[in-house]
């Protein structure tokens, strides 16, 4: 009886390790909480760049390493 309580306590404690570990590699997948939206496209910029329109109304388009490059909120015709 006292081994199985042993062998019950191993369980629980790798089933909620492992949980855990799952649950902090979808949050990494996701991002991390970090620029998870999807924005629609609001008209283009120099060399034909796609520009979005943020959550707080700025105006932007992804460079070449994929990072926000902000512009004019003029520019984008949403």
């Amino acid at each position: 009886m006292v081994q199985y309580l042993g062998t019950m306590k191993r369980f629980y404690y790798i089933l909620f390790l492992s949980i855990g570990i799952l649950a902090c590699s979808k949050q990494n997948e996701l991002g991390g909480g970090t620029d998870t939206e999807t924005y629609t496209p609001c008209g283009t910029y120099k060399s034909d760049q796609k520009l979005y329109q943020g959550s707080k109304g700025g105006c932007f388009y992804y460079n070449s390493k994929g990072n926000k490059e902000y512009v004019e909120r003029s520019a984008c015709k949403c």
